[in-house]
């Protein structure tokens, strides 16, 4: 999977946005606070997307981004 929509937003590889006028493989994550108490930050691009489906009911789903 190369791309995926959640929330109106459409986040993509960075394959899939290398030749594009927008790029939208780029995430940022905040994190916790540190022992500063400054909030630690991530940053990626996206490499991979994966969605994982669970049987059963109710039917539920997780996607993870891999990031470099």
């Amino acid at each position: 999977m190369n791309k995926y929509c959640v929330n109106h937003f459409i986040f993509q590889t960075e394959e899939v946005s290398r030749n594009k006028k927008t790029n939208n493989s780029g995430v940022y994550i905040q994190g916790d606070i540190d022992d500063t108490g400054q909030t630690i930050e991530y940053y990626g691009v996206i490499q991979e997307i994966i969605e994982v489906r669970y049987s059963g009911w109710p039917k539920k789903k997780i996607v993870f981004f891999r990031c470099e």
